[in-house]
């Protein structure tokens, strides 16, 4: 569905067009390669949600439809969870690490997190100056949730000191 998201937002684009889309995510579960988008889009076009004309994608009535019911409730329970955190993954076994190790692993974990808030940061402001109000407030929930880790990975150095 995100997928066809970028081609409404984007219509009429290339394939090469929503790769880069996906490949410049801050989101790592949206970066994927042509070995993946390719054969996608096809699916999608094979499936009648989108049109392909002079190598450029555009949504369907189908595609258009089928966006509209992703984004609308009810929701799953796959809709509303706990993102996949790599570093919460590993805070569960950190007994494993000596003292200086988990100091590095936090100092570490700070220093990406807030290079990440950054760049968040600099994609919402890019957003609000070109007009696109959706994007901004879906990034700003990007920036929320990379506030909140910094804060916890923060806790977590309190805690154990």
């Amino acid at each position: 569905m995100t997928a066809l998201g970028i081609i409404l937002k984007s219509a009429p684009c290339n394939a090469h067009a929503v790769l880069i889309n996906f490949a410049n995510s801050k989101t790592s579960a949206y970066r994927s390669g042509a070995g993946s988008i390719y054969p996608l889009l096809k699916r999608l076009t094979d499936a009648s949600y989108l049109s392909l004309e002079n190598k450029k994608y555009s949504l369907t009535e189908s595609g258009l439809q089928a966006i509209r019911e992703w984004i609308l409730p009810p929701f799953g329970p796959n809709d509303i969870s706990t993102n996949l955190d790599v570093l919460r993954s590993r805070v569960y076994f950190l007994k494993l690490l000596t003292p200086p190790e988990i100091k590095a692993f936090l100092d570490e974990s700070r220093s990406n997190l807030q290079a990440l808030l950054q760049d968040c940061q600099e994609i919402t402001a890019s957003y609000q100056t070109s007009g696109d109000r959706f994007s901004e407030l879906a990034m700003l929930g990007a920036v929320r949730e990379t506030e909140a880790r910094i804060a916890w990975i923060e806790e977590i150095a309190q805690a154990l000191s």
